[in-house]
């Protein structure tokens, strides 16, 4: 998703795809890539143009021309990662509430569909 070896670019990819980086951790870094809690990005910049020609904020990977049910499926998939790449770890999805999202609600319905009656052991 981030397809660069440059700190500053793979930074500004990541806000480009996942919004802005929270204020408080900007603020508090000491590295060399931000001022006043904003990413010190020109987007006018070779490595610029780059990002915003071809990133674009998650949701916009929604393919166009779907069903109803494939862009809701889609919209449960991009949520999921959403939450899988929040800026901050510590509100991060665990691998346990990963498993719990909605998107893998089919699956986990097709796995009780298919578990063998006589198995008395538990999936979960």
């Amino acid at each position: 998703m981030f397809q660069t070896h440059d700190n500053r670019e793979h930074l500004a990819m990541m806000e480009r795809i996942l919004g802005r980086f929270p204020s408080r951790m900007a603020l508090k870094t000491r590295v060399k890539y931000f001022d006043k809690g904003n990413l010190l990005w020109s987007e006018k910049s070779s490595g610029g143009r780059y990002v915003r020609e071809h990133c674009k904020p998650l949701k916009r990977y929604i393919p166009k021309g779907r069903t109803d049910d494939e862009k809701d499926a889609y919209e449960e998939m991009f949520d999921l990662i959403s939450k899988m790449l929040l800026y901050e770890p510590s509100r991060r999805l665990t691998l346990q509430e990963a498993l719990r999202h909605c998107f893998f609600k089919p699956v986990n319905n097709m796995s009780y569909a298919n578990r063998n009656p006589s198995d008395n052991t538990s999936t979960r």
